[in-house]
Order: structure tokens, then sequence, then C-alpha cells
């Protein structure tokens, strides 16, 4: 036998044993079946691993750790899931996943469903959504799309449209955590509203470096056929429109609507990066917001001659 045969055997028994000895069996969680959490006031619940757990159960003799979070809004477990607050916004039906961990770093999961409620009726959610010109006036009739999805494929759609401040309130959510959501204003309507001869005569003295414009808006305004860049392709487009050759503005928009609290990087050249034309609520939100700002543009409109109400 060669001296060094039992050696390497005993040496591969003892991390044979090691190993054997790792724990890589999952806890078990049990969830409820559902649960109903009452918002009262001040229009706020805190609940905690515990109301929504039955039990989380291990091979082993130490204790797990729990955590929960709501649904859609992180993968593994919760590091920061010793609690979770909803809030009267979240109204309606929603999933939590509870989570358990071993000294050992395995991982067990369930999700439950649970409805949130206003149990006082006192803790109505608002929203509001304003659309404003750079002036301040606020647009009539644009029309707000909101659009949403989360992980289990739950979708939120719903259409707005503004009031003669430019404003909508209500009650209710725009979107809730967990949830991919887009909020997008369009006006599509009347493109010679606020297009002048003055208009024509102030883009071409921009383009000939007479008189620049001092606004990020107002250069907006002035790319009509929305290429991103100010030239005489614009005017021409504009006085297309004017003779009635056309009776639109390219790709359909009369209003360009930037969210109001955008700061363009390069004010002398907002197309660099392109602008958002939307307010985009990350799944992770938490909470979500309620207040939804845009300036709106209307195309060709650079001295802000327009009706917000047309």
């Amino acid at each position: 036998m060669n001296r060094f045969t039992f050696p390497l055997f005993a040496f591969l028994s003892f991390f044979q044993n090691l190993n054997a000895q790792v724990d890589t069996v999952p806890p078990v969680v049990v969830c409820k079946p559902a649960l109903d959490i009452p918002v009262n006031i001040p229009c706020f619940a805190t609940v905690w691993p515990s109301d929504f757990i039955v039990s989380a159960t291990d091979d082993s003799s130490l204790p797990v750790q729990t955590g929960i979070r709501k649904s859609c809004t992180g993968d593994g477990f919760p590091e920061n899931g010793s609690y979770l607050i909803f809030t009267a916004a979240e109204w309606g039906t929603a999933r939590v996943e509870c989570w358990a961990r071993d000294a050992a770093g395995n991982t067990g999961s369930c999700t439950m469903t649970i409805f949130v409620s206003d149990a006082a009726g006192s803790c109505d959610p608002s929203y509001t959504i304003r659309t404003a010109m750079p002036s301040g006036s606020g647009i009539q009739n644009a029309m707000i799309d909101v659009a949403g999805a989360n992980c289990w494929g739950d979708s939120l759609k719903s259409l707005y449209e503004t009031w003669l401040d430019g404003a909508i309130t209500g009650f209710g959510f725009i979107s809730l955590p967990g949830y991919n959501t887009g909020v997008t204003p369009e006006k599509n309507v009347n493109p010679l509203n606020g297009v002048t001869t003055n208009d024509l005569l102030l883009i071409q003295k921009h383009i000939l470096g007479i008189q620049s414009f001092d606004s990020p808006y107002k250069l907006i305004a002035a790319d009509a056929n929305q290429d991103g860049k100010v030239t005489s392709f614009d005017i021409l487009t504009l006085r297309k429109l004017m003779l009635g050759i056309t009776n639109e503005l390219p790709n359909g928009k009369s209003w360009r609507f930037i969210p109001a609290d955008y700061a363009f990087p390069n004010p002398a050249n907002p197309f660099q990066p392109p602008f958002p034309e939307r307010i985009d609520i990350p799944n992770t939100a938490d909470p979500v917001p309620t207040e939804f700002h845009f300036i709106g543009v209307k195309i060709g409109d650079v001295d802000y001659s327009a009706d917000p109400n047309q």
C-alpha cells in the first residue's frame, strides 16, 4: 500500500463529513390566508411579521429571522423588513411577502393577500395632477394617461382630463407600491392655437443669432418639426400649417409636457439629453407620490400667447 493512501482517504472523509453537516434546508413559512388592515386616524397602519406569519420552522434548533415586504418591491430576504406601513392611499387588495432566514442563511417565503380599508371613513387619500404653461396658466382638457404593472402581471390603467385651472384633484390613488407606473399628459388639438407671424419672426431671429431664446421651453416650442433642433425647417413647418397646406404638426403633437421639477442639464440645448415627457413611479416607491406637476409647451408658440383653454 502506498504510504500516502491512508492519509489522503482520511483527509477526504473529513471534508465529506464536514460538508454533510452544512445546513442547506430552507425554513418553512406558513402565511395566514388573508388579512384586513384597517387604516384609522392618523391615517396609517403599522404591521409586523407576526401579523402575517402563522409559523416559521427550521430543521435546526436555532431561531429563525423573519421579515416582510410589499410584493414586487424587491428580491430576496427583506433586510429592512421588520415592519411595514400602509396608508389610506393604498386602499384595496394587495400582496405581502413573508420571509424567514435560518442561521445558515437559507431562506423560505410565502405570499398572502391583504385588504387595506379606511375603517373610519375619514382618511380619504387625495392626489393632484396639474398641467400649466411656462407662464403659469393652467392648461384645460389635457388628457392624463396613467398605466402601470407589477411583477404579478396585475395592471393599472386610468385616463383623466384636466379642468379649467389645469388641475385634477381627486380621491383614490394614482399608483401603488410594487407597480412600475407612468403618468403621461397629452393634448393634440387646435395646432394653430397661439401660432402667429410674431412666432415665426422670433424663431428667425434666434436662428440668425439676433435674439436668442432665453428659456428651454421656448426652444422646445420652436422645434415645430420635433427633430431635436431649431432650424429654418421649423419655420417652414409652421408656414405650411398657417397656409392650410397641412392641418397638423409632426407626430400629431400640438403640445409637449415636461415634468415641472425637471432640471435641464443644458438649458441652451434642452434636446440633449432628451427631456422626459412623463413622470415615472418606480415599483420601489413607498410611499407613492400624490403630486404630479407638468409644464405644457404649445408647439410653435414661442411668445406664450396660446389660449390654454382651447
